[in-house]
């Protein structure tokens, strides 16, 4: 039954993308049809919920291929179009990259040492026991969202976040899973193609496997590839949907558009302060629309993401009764110990240094150290043949860095300490910690695509073929 849920899954991310385009290439597609798949899984959990009628793996079988059909009725699938996309996947040996396939082998057996640790390994993380995993076992349970938990203030503190995350433990559970991490597996997978199709589309095979390589290898994000926490799975929406948008505003690919909008609304779905993000990527549409007065994309973006957000802050608040407003405290005011306490461990973060109990470099290796390397050599370059040359669009993609960077540490500053019971310091160390993981792939794809990058790649790849 297990295979059959993960499947229908895929299946109905898949529908998805084929009402988009079909012409993702294989890899885009098996990443955003998970994503898309999973999501839309939890959103009917939502919906059967709000209609007050209990899960079961017979329902959802029926709600699956529902939709599956619906989708796709209308659409006769061109077979030659899957077969031309497996053939590109059988090169000749004369052609074979080599190095890009041993760094692929390399980033294969990482995969598979981490995709053995969550099959074997269940949720041991204190707040996956406390909250996760456990609001999805009884999820499945008792057939229905807000489960008795709730009753006796005992849901854990993730029981108000948006339930993509422990919808899709409840997903598997009903699907007769003995422990969820399947789940976080399909997730770092999806990552990991989503940002090597990327990152390949502007640089090649060799640097965009090298740069999928150091963004598993992360040591903080590769470690939580084992833990049943929702960071991860934010950070591979958040590398989607950014990613998707500035390739649409790059290169003019409306199918970009469309998978942006769906993965920053299933971002959100996951984790509400990925609503950073979501101003971030709405101020950069402004200034496309004040360009080209394109309206229409900017209030689709703003229905797909805002949608899900205020959704989901009604439902806590008229069926869980639990108000998210208290957790911030708007009347912080200028407070130097605080921000002082908050830009060490930033510092710490993005410089890999040491403060307090953490180390950057240890957390995060040559992330940052490099994208901001990349930076300056291009700033510098910048000087001689002008900015519009050397970082063109990448422009707007470092705007949103500083700007979603600013607002999400914004959030953590306006944090009430008392309703949140953990200081600052410990917030930073913990939890801003592993939403630095939202930053990453977005500073490696400046980092591998900048224009210095791709000289340095292009003089690389003409002398590994001897061109």
């Amino acid at each position: 039954m297990l295979i059959l849920g993960i499947a229908l899954c895929y299946l109905l991310g898949f529908s998805v993308l084929l009402k988009i385009s079909k012409k993702f290439s294989l890899p885009e597609a098996i990443g955003f049809s998970f994503l898309i798949g999973i999501g839309l899984e939890t959103v009917f959990l939502f919906v059967l919920d709000i209609l007050q009628m209990h899960y079961s793996s017979t329902l959802l079988i029926g709600l699956n291929l529902a939709a599956i059909v619906a989708l796709t009725y209308k659409y006769t699938l061109n077979m030659q179009d899957i077969k031309d996309e497996v053939s590109a996947l059988k090169p000749d040996a004369s052609s074979i990259n080599y190095v890009a396939l041993f760094l692929f082998c390399i980033v294969a057996y990482l995969f598979y040492a981490i995709m053995i640790k969550n099959l074997f390994w269940p949720p041991a993380e204190g707040d996956s026991i406390t909250s996760f995993d456990k609001l999805g076992r009884i999820m499945a349970t008792e057939g229905k969202l807000k489960i008795s938990l709730f009753q006796y203030n005992l849901q854990g503190a993730a029981g108000i976040y948006p339930p993509l995350f422990h919808g899709s433990f409840a997903y598997v559970y009903i699907f007769g899973a003995e422990a969820p991490k399947i789940i976080i597996t399909l997730f770092f997978l999806s990552f990991l193609q989503l940002f090597y199709q990327f990152v390949k589309g502007y640089v090649g095979a060799t640097a965009a496997m090298l740069f999928t390589l150091i963004l598993m290898a992360t040591p903080e994000l590769y470690a939580h590839a084992a833990l049943a926490l929702g960071n991860m799975p934010t950070a591979a929406y958040l590398c989607a949907a950014v990613l998707s948008i500035y390739v649409w505003l790059d290169k003019g690919d409306v199918k970009y558009f469309w998978t942006g909008a769906i993965m920053m609304a299933f971002a959100v779905w996951i984790r509400s302060d990925a609503i950073a993000f979501v101003a971030a990527a709405l101020f950069i549409l402004l200034l496309h629309v004040w360009r080209t007065k394109d309206f229409k994309s900017l209030l689709i973006y703003s229905a797909f993401t805002i949608i899900p957000f205020v959704g989901w802050l009604m439902y806590v608040k008229l069926k869980i009764q639990m108000p998210q407003a208290a957790r911030f405290n708007l009347a912080t005011g200028y407070n130097a110990e605080r921000l002082n306490t908050m830009l060490n461990y930033v510092k710490s973060y993005l410089g890999a240094v040491s403060y307090r109990e953490v180390h950057g470099g240890q957390l995060f290796g040559i992330v940052f150290v490099s994208f901001f390397i990349a930076l300056i050599i291009n700033a510098g370059l910048a000087f001689k043949k002008g900015a519009k040359t050397i970082f063109g669009n990448h422009g707007l993609l470092l705007i949103f860095l500083l700007i979603s960077f600013g607002i999400y540490f914004t959030e953590f500053y306006l944090i009430n300490e008392e309703v949140q019971a953990a200081s600052i310091a410990s917030l930073m160390a913990s939890s801003f910690k592993r939403g630095m993981f939202y930053f990453i792939p977005l500073v490696l794809f400046y980092t591998a695509t900048c224009y210095s990058s791709k000289i340095v790649f292009e003089r690389l790849e003409k002398y590994r073929t001897g061109l």
